[in-house]
């Protein structure tokens, strides 16, 4: 409990009986906390190693982003590696999900063709990187570690082989496996590099053109 001790006639002491709060005094300003999960820890993460980079984000930005203290982001993972490779884990089952599984997996067998397949997956590529700020963070990890993360690499790969496997198999109708499997690996290469091109210059119609001659290889 504080008092006020004041000064009265002619510098009197007298002590004043009003009571003032401690928090009414303190210089420094109450920060609310956020409550989140592991989950949400992942996708602040996931967002700032695809705009900034793994080597430009830190364990301070990630809690700030998620509105955290710096030591609650270590109350889920040890280090920013583990969450890095939990993000990169995250992107591998939004890839199949979203691209990659529906395009080829049999289980989805509902009677379209392989081009109408195919053109959902440039579809479904289109509405997933048009917007994402930053890109695709794989192909950004991919230029920015190279082979110094081995984690990294492994699921890196992993995301791509995913990617050519659907191409692959949608193609190999037409040409055969093997170049079909040659297609898919160019237009892996064809989209990443619209993707990039975009990021840096605002334009979409590079990726859709992308997607369109893809596509087109199955006229």
């Amino acid at each position: 409990m504080i008092f006020l001790i004041g000064v009265s006639g002619a510098g009197n002491p007298a002590f004043s009986r009003q009571r003032i709060s401690p928090l009414s005094v303190s210089p420094y300003p109450l920060m609310a906390v956020k409550k989140t999960d592991r989950d949400n820890v992942i996708d602040g993460a996931l967002n700032l190693f695809r705009v900034k980079g793994y080597h430009h984000t830190s364990m301070s930005d990630i809690s700030g982003a998620c509105g955290l203290l710096k030591g609650s982001v270590y109350h889920y993972f040890p280090g920013k590696k583990e969450l890095a490779v939990a993000a990169l884990d995250r992107v591998i089952e939004d890839g199949r999900a979203k691209l990659f599984n529906p395009a080829h997996d049999p289980a989805n067998d509902d009677g379209r063709t392989p081009k109408e397949r195919l053109q959902a997956l440039a579809d479904a590529v289109e509405r997933y990187f048009i917007g994402r700020e930053g890109g695709c963070v794989m192909g950004n990890l991919a230029l920015e570690v190279g082979g110094s993360v081995p984690e990294f690499v492994e699921r890196i790969r992993i995301y791509f082989e995913d990617w050519a496997k659907a191409l692959t198999k949608l193609l190999a109708g037409k040409y055969g496996e093997t170049r079909a499997r040659e297609l898919a690996e160019d237009s892996i290469a064809r989209v990443q590099g619209a993707i990039m091109i975009m990021g840096l210059t605002g334009d979409k119609e590079i990726l859709r053109r992308a997607g369109r001659d893809i596509v087109a290889l199955l006229d």
